[in-house]
């Protein structure tokens, strides 16, 4: 009664309590949605950013607005354009004790798909610790009939955090077929990145049967080895024995793609000496970046076998089209001093 009259006497924000000043914001907002009802699309436009531009009467009650906010994000009484604007206002707290109301959306499927992918979208931006950001999103994935738009949002932020538990990333990214769309790859790859970013044996060894069943030279492959590669030290201490295969078979089959040729001689490299073989079979590819990671990889494992490759490549460098500048592909003359440099290590450990 008292927050009514406060209301309707116009008192300023600061006399009233933060769940009238929020109860009176949703109001307003309610009715500009509302009234959209047979408008064309740019005076509902118009009538959206109004509404929008509520949040700034909310902005001075900071985290005080959260438990309002939420009660009136999860109120699935509401239309749902309602609850998207009360969820985005929660977001702008940017305060760690809007996540459980914003985890409480996102899981929701009885929520609107576009208020569950804001919520997604939003949860990274609240200061919360990583780990509880990775709960709600990771948790959100387990859920096999999750909206496309809730789950392309929530696989963006987990490109950087990764999940405990592989096993959504590795059905999301089966999901399409072997050889996704570009459409597709966007989802496809964002979950490959993800279990780039995960931890444990078992995300490592997702990724290993990954490399191995999409086929060669195609985009979806490419995007698993570069996942594989970005824990190479971790597969090398872990899994050596199932990566070694699987590395020495792609390096075979994805020689046309220098792209992919790159982070697999690193991943080799990391496995140790018993890739050189697979390594020195390099020494005549066709690129020349190839051909210096693959050399200084050699160099490393002290393994001379490819010197006298290596060096008439090194003799004829001038000559070589392999040399010659390449838009957006490192300077060959920095590729040359490279391999000269890894000749010379290999020349030492004959």
């Amino acid at each position: 009664m008292i927050a009514a009259l406060l209301l309707a006497l116009g008192a300023p924000v600061s006399a009233q309590t933060p769940q009238a000043v929020v109860g009176h914001v949703m109001a307003r907002a309610e009715k500009l949605i509302a009234a959209q009802k047979g408008k064309n699309a740019r005076e509902t436009l118009d009538l959206d950013r109004e509404a929008e531009s509520l949040s700034k009467e909310l902005r001075p009650l900071g985290w005080k607005a959260v438990p309002a906010l939420a009660a009136a994000s999860r109120d699935l009484k509401r239309p749902a354009k309602v609850r998207l604007l009360a969820a985005s206002f929660l977001a702008l707290t940017q305060d760690p004790s809007a996540l459980p109301a914003l985890e409480d959306i996102l899981l929701n499927p009885e929520q609107a798909p576009f208020v569950r992918a804001l919520a997604a979208q939003s949860l990274p931006g609240l200061g919360a610790p990583d780990a509880a950001v990775r709960t709600a999103l990771c948790a959100a994935l387990a859920q096999e009939d999750l909206p496309h738009e809730v789950l392309s949002e929530a696989l963006i932020s987990l490109t950087r955090l990764g999940c405990p538990d592989p096993s959504a990333l590795a059905r999301i990214a089966r999901s399409f077929s072997p050889r996704p769309s570009a459409k597709d790859m966007l989802v496809v790859g964002a979950a490959l990145a993800a279990l780039g970013r995960s931890r444990g044996v078992a995300s490592g060894k997702a990724l290993l049967a990954l490399v191995s069943y999409f086929p060669s030279q195609g985009a979806a492959r490419a995007a698993a080895i570069a996942a594989l590669d970005a824990r190479r030290e971790e597969i090398a201490t872990w899994l050596k024995p199932e990566a070694l295969p699987v590395v020495i078979e792609a390096l075979r089959f994805e020689n046309d793609r220098w792209d992919t040729m790159i982070p697999l001689i690193r991943l080799a490299s990391a496995l140790g000496s018993d890739a050189a073989p697979a390594l020195a079979r390099l020494s005549k590819h066709p690129d020349a970046e190839v051909l210096a990671e693959a050399a200084e990889a050699l160099g490393g494992f002290k393994r001379g076998e490819a010197v006298p490759a290596l060096e008439s490549v090194v003799a004829g460098a001038v000559n070589d089209p392999r040399f010659s500048p390449k838009e957006g592909r490192t300077d060959p003359r920095v590729l040359l001093a490279r391999l000269q440099k890894a000749v010379e290590a290999l020349r030492h450990a004959r």
